[in-house]
């Protein structure tokens, strides 16, 4: 799994006094000031008011995490996950949404969320201290992109001597070799964002929604460029795949639905219409953007 690394990050090494208990309010407040802009895209849609989703709140709950609760030897690199039933919004990342302490002190470190896992991570910015107990408070801060608060909860454990052996890390994906590719196969086509392959790929010279996915000038049009749907969100955050509009167009609401909507956060249907991109395509657009949407 990879995760976004620019969601949030407190940048002191060193641990603070916790507070009685963390605060129930205040979405979004506390590590880091939140980016002026956040996401982004429009393949083939058609912008629009309506917002697909009720406004009932479906389960937000934890369905995995790492370190399990109560876990012994836990090597002191472990980073903290938390995989949720639906799409964790990192916006609402905070010391007061979720906080790692030892006794009286808390710890600051990065927030981050991998959305097409449903999962949050939080790391510190070194080692855990060995054969030390930890407590992680969960907030009801947290919430979905849809705005559903999860359940307060506790969950414990203990390090172990020092750290584990540090897993191999991937090639990330190149945006010429893995992106276009993408783009190529399922954004071109008449009322879309280029030319189909079997045309010359060419760029259109009125491509849907202004948005050209051309090899000549899909990169200019993505990075840093504002959504013409929300207009206060970029289509690629570089090193921050889950705040890209890019990616949360492509994701759909309910996972294995073909005609599934996209996120809460977007405007008008998902894209490409029809079936969603495979997992292995969407997780290379988030790779590139995370590994900082170089050209």
């Amino acid at each position: 799994m990879r995760m976004s690394s620019a969601s949030r990050f407190a940048s002191t090494a060193k641990a603070k006094p916790a507070p009685a208990r963390p605060a129930s309010s205040g979405l979004g407040r506390g590590v880091a000031r939140r980016a002026p802009w956040l996401l982004l895209l429009a393949a083939c849609s058609e912008p629009t008011d309506v917002q697909p989703f009720p406004g009932q709140c479906a389960p937000f709950e934890i369905v995995a995490y790492t370190p399990r609760d109560m876990a012994q030897d836990v090597p002191t690199n472990t980073p903290v996950d938390l995989t949720f039933s639906a799409y964790p919004d990192p916006d609402s990342l905070s010391s007061q949404s979720l906080v790692l302490t030892t006794g009286v002190f808390w710890h600051t470190g990065a927030y981050s969320v991998d959305l097409l896992s449903k999962t949050v991570r939080f790391r510190t910015p070194g080692s855990l201290r060995p054969n030390l107990g930890y407590s992680l408070n969960i907030g009801a801060t947290l919430r979905s992109l849809q705005g559903c608060a999860t359940s307060v909860q506790h969950r414990s454990f203990r390090t172990g001597d020092g750290p584990a052996a540090a897993p191999d890390v991937p090639t990330p994906p190149t945006f010429a070799e893995q992106v276009l590719p993408i783009f190529a196969r399922s954004c071109a086509g008449a009322g879309c964002h280029r030319q189909p392959e079997s045309e010359g790929g060419a760029c259109l010279e009125h491509p849907a929604g202004s948005l050209s996915l051309c090899d000549a000038e899909a990169f200019d049009a993505l990075v840093r460029i504002p959504s013409r749907q929300i207009h206060r969100l970029l289509l690629v955050v570089p090193r921050d795949a889950a705040r890209s509009y890019l990616l949360r167009k492509l994701l759909p609401a309910t996972p294995d639905v073909e005609q599934a909507p996209p996120l809460p956060t977007t405007i008008g249907h998902r894209d490409p219409p029809g079936a969603a991109l495979p997992t292995e395509q969407l997780r290379a657009i988030s790779d590139w953007i995370d590994n900082g949407a170089t050209r």
